[in-house]
């Protein structure tokens, strides 16, 4: 019991260290690039916070959709500063059910406006916030709940 009890908590350990591993510094110049990386393939870009009420259940209802699409790539783009926060992100994404290849990053821009501004100009901070880029690189959000069908009618 107590030999299992141990492994369940290195478990959970390395889960949280490897996505500490993971997240990654975001800063405004660097939008682009992360926003061009799905390489001509759909991306979703999900962007949250630790005091989101709405966030987690929106980034598994994306997760449940994105089992059936496995061609779209993940990103998720906390709006917490890095610095500040890293460690409590890391436990809120290690526990959310995402796949291994999601792209993790949180803000590094001392003033998060700037970093708001650059993911989405015409976005006024409201959570959970979602970007669809097809593969064409055209865009579309979403704040807000998503439901399935918002999503297929973005794949079609």
């Amino acid at each position: 019991m107590i030999k299992r009890t141990l492994m369940t908590l290195a478990a959970c350990v390395l889960a949280v260290s490897a996505h500490a591993a993971d997240l990654q510094p975001l800063r405004a110049s660097e939008v682009d690039a992360v926003l061009g990386a799905s390489q001509g393939k759909p991306q979703i870009v999900e962007i949250w916070s630790l005091d989101c009420g709405y966030c987690r259940e929106n980034t598994a209802r994306i997760v449940e959709w994105q089992k059936k699409h496995r061609d779209v790539r993940l990103t998720m783009v906390a709006m917490d500063p890095i610095d500040e926060n890293a460690a409590a992100l890391s436990q809120v994404l290690a526990s959310l059910p995402l796949p291994s290849h999601t792209a993790l990053y949180a803000n590094a821009e001392a003033m998060p406006e700037k970093l708001r501004r650059a993911l989405d100009a015409n976005w006024h901070g409201e959570m959970p916030r979602t970007l669809l880029i097809d593969a064409r690189g055209a865009r579309q959000a979403s704040s807000g709940l998503l439901q399935p069908a918002t999503l297929d009618a973005w794949r079609r």
